[in-house]
């Protein structure tokens, strides 16, 4: 299992480099200030726990503020990696109006799980996985999904959760947007486990688009979280960020074989 947590990474350098679709402009350097006659930037809160909350909207850049509603998530942990799966009430909401609807549930493919991933758990040492989409809003633009995976001993795990990391160091090279902007891995106090989450913003054909992916690890499982969703800006509460309760509640469903 080393070998093909090794081989992942070093693939991974070489996908990397992938260019934009060419009906989309290059991303720029998170470094380059806009001028006044660029393209608004979403705005994001100056640090990861103090944020505002606020709605996400497509119409408005100062859209109503809301608060997330926390997850219900309750119990023992699962027995098993489908178990550990939220429902759509328990998957933390955006805002207070915008509630999930599961879209399907089953056993994970081999398409990469989030914006910065470039292989499935399988590939990178799973013995299984499955996963469970969520859709909100009547546009349907705004998703979320979690998978839960089984490795064969917890040094696998842990192997894998730093293919993961790697993959979040070279996510800008491979976003299809404008002004990218990925925040760093940022650890979210679990009362099991170890977890952690970060964000992704970028812009795509003027409208701001931000993603969060959020992991937790328990023994021999992994779980990955991802949100995302289309606004102006992307600003929480302390504690109340959408992504923070997700991984809160998967960690209390994880268990830890």
């Amino acid at each position: 299992m080393v070998a093909v947590a090794a081989a992942a990474v070093a693939i991974s350098g070489t996908l990397a480099g992938c260019s934009t679709s060419p009906d989309e402009e290059p991303a720029e350097s998170t470094t380059s200030e806009p001028t006044p006659t660029e393209e608004p930037t979403p705005s994001e809160e100056p640090t990861p726990t103090e944020p505002t909350p606020t709605t996400p909207s497509t119409s408005s850049s100062t859209p109503p503020p809301s608060q997330a509603v926390s997850p219900t998530a309750t119990g023992a942990p699962a027995s098993t990696p489908a178990g550990a799966l939220l429902s759509a009430a328990e998957m933390p909401q955006l805002n207070d109006s915008s509630t999930w609807t599961e879209r399907r549930t089953g056993p994970a493919g081999q398409q990469p799980f989030g914006l910065c991933q470039q292989f499935d758990l399988l590939t990178i040492g799973a013995l299984n996985a499955v996963e469970r989409t969520f859709t909100s809003g009547t546009s349907g633009t705004d998703t979320a999904g979690q998978q839960v995976a089984e490795f064969p001993d917890a040094q696998n795990a842990v192997r894998a959760s730093k293919v993961i990391e790697a993959w979040q160091r070279e996510c800008k090279n491979q976003v299809k947007g404008t002004k990218v902007k990925v925040r760093p891995i940022t650890d979210v106090p679990v009362a099991q486990g170890q977890a952690w989450n970060y964000l992704v913003s970028y812009q795509r054909r003027g409208e701001g688009q931000f993603h969060s992916l959020g992991m937790v690890l328990s023994g021999t499982r992994m779980s990955l979280i991802r949100i995302d969703h289309v606004g102006q800006d992307h600003n929480y509460e302390p504690g109340q960020d959408p992504m923070e309760l997700a991984v809160e509640a998967v960690s209390a469903r994880l268990g830890g074989a």
